[in-house]
């Protein structure tokens, strides 16, 4: 008998979902504004940064925390292996729960760089660590793992 999607699942494709939007509108409001204020960035905030304007900030949101969430989260729902299928086979899940992890990681990182330059204490930042905390527990729930476990 086929197993059916586990909440874990639907939860991970949901957050996903939301994550990649928010990545993706957060990264065209410092594209289109790199000085930083369309997000309440003040130049005080901007000078603490390794760049001269957000737009290098901007891309990395729209790609790392905006796409790519978005194609896991196709990936997490139709379970197609598409250019993926080496790594699923290399981590044994399918590739959309690994990237899922690896976006985990990588928000992590984040939040140290973002941290150590300009700190944690922005409403957008609460939201991305809920929400890297939703994605995560998805991903760890025996549910979950057990549905994207490679066959």
């Amino acid at each position: 008998m086929k197993e059916g999607r586990p909440l874990g699942a639907i939860l991970l494709v949901g957050a996903l979902v939301f994550y990649g939007l928010m990545g993706v509108v957060s990264g065209l409001i410092l594209i289109s504004d790199p000085s930083g204020a369309g997000m309440g960035f003040t130049s005080d905030i901007r000078d603490k940064i390794p760049f001269q304007s957000f737009l290098p900030v901007g891309l990395f949101l729209l790609t790392v925390f905006g796409m790519a969430p978005l194609l896991l989260a196709y990936g997490a729902l139709t379970k197609r292996a598409l250019i993926f299928e080496r790594v699923s086979e290399v981590s044994g899940h399918h590739w959309s729960w690994t990237g899922g992890m690896l976006l985990v990681a990588s928000l992590v990182v984040w939040l140290a760089v973002e941290g150590s330059l300009i700190g944690l204490d922005f409403a957008a930042t609460y939201m991305t660590v809920g929400l890297g905390m939703i994605v995560f527990l998805a991903l760890v729930l025996p549910s979950t793992r057990r549905f994207y476990r490679r066959s």
